[in-house]
């Protein structure tokens, strides 16, 4: 069951692509300012609109008529609604194929675009937008796919891109980059060997934590659980002994915690950077 929506996007006069929370304006408010000016907080495509029930119960919700205007991938885009709109949502993440070399690219140029930007400063939604398609080059998307006979046949798929602060339950079952500052590191042993490790975010709404399972290190590009303690441990410092906020971007599959929260769900050292440092350059301890 999809939860109500609590953030928007406002280009009223003053704001462009500012996200606002809906427990921060009243009926009044909405009504003589931003009315017309919200817009989707994953996509900034479909305008939103704002409810204020009698029991002090706030939310946004898509404007009628306008769940088709959401990005494809959008969790708010009308065709994803039901189960079996949360299947086809599941399949189109799915369908995005892209090798940890291209992943690893690409959250190198996201974390750089976001520490030059944010350097010094807490946490901000950027511009763009969370989950609009990079256009930059750097960004590597739209990039023609050449086949063995020359012929161009398709195009790399996007990246998407989320601050943590805005992920949600709705976003259950997509693969998304989700970037955030990490608020404390776990590492978690059990008595079989097995290990794994949650970096907790600082979020304002959802729980929202980096999960690297056993199959993080387990992974081709990593050398077993020793290795993967001993990154762990670095990240662990770094958090406890730095002054400034220690940024991460991480890709993987959005799930559900049993308990509470969401996972980010990360199954290879080529698809997380902490710091704009990769698995190898902590290990190695290379500032």
């Amino acid at each position: 069951m999809p939860q109500k929506i609590m953030y928007a996007y406002s280009n009223a006069d003053g704001d462009q692509n500012k996200p606002i929370c809906c427990n921060d304006i009243d009926k009044n408010e909405y009504e003589t300012k931003y009315k017309g000016h919200l817009t989707c907080i994953k996509c900034s495509k479909a305008r939103m609109k704002y409810t204020e029930r009698k029991n002090e119960v706030k939310f946004f919700s898509t404007w009628n008529k306008e769940g088709h205007l959401h990005d494809e991938g959008c969790p708010y885009n009308v065709i994803y609604k039901g189960k079996r709109g949360r299947a086809k949502l599941k399949a189109f993440y799915e369908n995005v194929r892209l090798d940890d070399d291209t992943i690893l690219r690409r959250l190198k140029w996201k974390m750089s675009t976001l520490l030059n930007e944010y350097k010094e400063e807490a946490m901000k939604h950027p511009h763009q937008g969370s989950s609009k398609v990079e256009t930059t080059e750097f960004a590597e998307v739209g990039v023609p796919v050449v086949d063995e006979n020359g012929n161009e046949s398709r195009k790399s798929p996007a990246l998407r891109y989320d601050d943590a602060n805005y992920i949600t339950r709705d976003d259950v079952g997509c693969k998304k980059s989700v970037y955030g500052v990490i608020d404390n590191v776990q590492l978690i042993k059990e008595k079989n060997g097995a290990a794994y490790a949650y970096f907790n975010l600082k979020t304002r709404m959802s729980v929202v934590n980096v999960y690297l399972p056993e199959a993080f290190y387990e992974n081709e590009d990593a050398n077993g659980v020793e290795e993967f303690e001993k990154f762990v441990g670095s990240v662990k410092r770094m958090v406890e002994s730095n002054k400034k906020n220690i940024m991460v971007i991480a890709y993987g599959d959005i799930r559900a915690k049993k308990k509470m929260g969401l996972n980010i769900n990360v199954i290879s050292p080529k698809r997380i950077l902490v710091d704009n440092k990769t698995y190898f350059s902590i290990l190695n301890g290379i500032v």
